[in-house]
């Protein structure tokens, strides 16, 4: 598992040392693969590896709960990758539905309406990467929302779109798969 970190960590940092990513000053990060998911976000929990803000490129390991899926969405500016650590990720791109495991990677470019989750019975482990980044704020927004508004509530899949917006996330529909 670490191999796979320190893989993340170099392309992390090959994509933030582009001439076209901002240069303003990132200190260095060193994450250890014991640290703890610093957000609970009812489906899930997360952990920031880039920390936080980073422009040019953001990082994240996620525990997808079973059940956990996200609707038919798009991003149009950001620049999305799944790296399955451990379990299951089902992901919906070009409209077929795919199950990808331990090793499996995924590039969902820009403009391409996709959906995520983990279908399974046991945890899922991710490692997620968008560039651009400064997407992390979206997880601690999200925790906050479903402190009041849980999965399964009304006005959930509202507040996932209000949530959402500032980070480039367009909600399409529901889920394409069960």
């Amino acid at each position: 598992m670490r191999s796979i970190f320190a893989i993340a960590a170099l392309l992390a940092g090959a994509c933030a040392s582009s001439p076209h990513a901002p240069q303003s000053r990132i200190e260095p990060r060193i994450v250890r693969a014991s640290a703890p998911a610093t957000i609970d976000f009812g489906e899930g929990v997360a952990l920031k590896l880039t920390g936080e803000g980073h422009e040019a490129v953001s990082q994240l390991r996620l525990v997808e709960r079973p059940g956990y899926r996200t609707p038919l969405h798009v991003h149009h500016e950001t620049d999305e990758t799944f790296f399955v650590v451990s379990g299951e990720l089902t992901l919906h791109v070009d409209g077929k539905t795919h199950r990808l495991g331990p090793g499996d990677y995924a590039f969902v470019p820009r403009g391409t309406p996709h959906a995520q989750g983990n279908q399974t019975t046991t945890d899922s482990v991710i490692l997620l990467t968008l560039v651009p980044g400064a997407f992390e704020g979206f997880f601690d927004d999200r925790a906050k929302m479903v402190l009041e508004t849980p999965p399964g509530h009304p006005d959930y899949t509202a507040g996932m779109m209000r949530v959402g917006e500032p980070y480039d996330i367009e909600i399409l529909g529901p889920a394409p798969y069960r």
